[in-house]
């Protein structure tokens, strides 16, 4: 249960990198300079491939025996699971704008702004609000045959940015996060 658990938390702080990196190419547009729209893509292909398709479903099936062991975390629940559905929604919409613009199409600034900071926000505040109501209890409740039983119903898939073999599409974005990471130290050794 412990390895679950890790990696649930392992992926958020993956996730927190992407949108913090999203949020700073976000930042050059609306100052009116050219971000790395290829890199932005990026992190929504990532965000809608393996997120959507592998994280959340993942955590649905956890919650779905939290709400069955703990009636009064059905609401909690019910939110949490809502907000999967609308995160999806909403990230295979700014995946979609951000294709366009790699191909060439001219947008509106707020066509790109607006719903990339909604998505920034919603899940942000999605991750805030699983590790603050939804992971103490899950560590409480789950017991390894519980997630021997959510493995044995999810495909397991190695994390195609942060795991081991790294798949070549995310390559540029790898480096990007090595640089930034790069920079992030050298400011602290300041």
């Amino acid at each position: 249960m412990l390895d679950a658990l890790a990696l649930w938390n392992r992926d958020h702080a993956n996730f927190a990198v992407l949108l913090d990196l999203l949020e700073r190419q976000l930042e050059l547009f609306h100052r009116g300079e050219t971000p790395n729209y290829d890199l932005m893509s990026d992190i929504m292909f990532y965000m809608t491939h393996y997120t959507d398709l592998v994280h959340h479903p993942r955590e649905d099936l956890a919650f779905a025996r939290i709400r069955e062991r703990d009636p009064a975390m059905e609401v909690v629940v019910d939110e949490l699971i809502a907000q999967h559905a609308a995160l999806k929604r909403a990230g295979e919409a700014l995946s979609g704008t951000l294709a366009d613009i790699v191909n060439g199409s001219i947008t509106s600034r707020a066509r790109l702004e607006v719903p990339a900071r909604d998505y920034l926000e919603l899940l942000r505040g999605h991750m805030r609000h699983e590790e603050r109501d939804v992971l103490p209890r899950v560590a409480s409740l789950l017991r390894p045959r519980d997630w021997s039983a959510i493995d044995a119903e999810v495909r397991h898939v190695e994390d195609p940015l942060f795991g081991s073999s790294g798949e070549q599409r995310y390559a540029a974005l790898r480096e990007q996060i090595s640089r930034e990471a790069r920079i992030s130290d050298g400011e602290a050794l300041r």
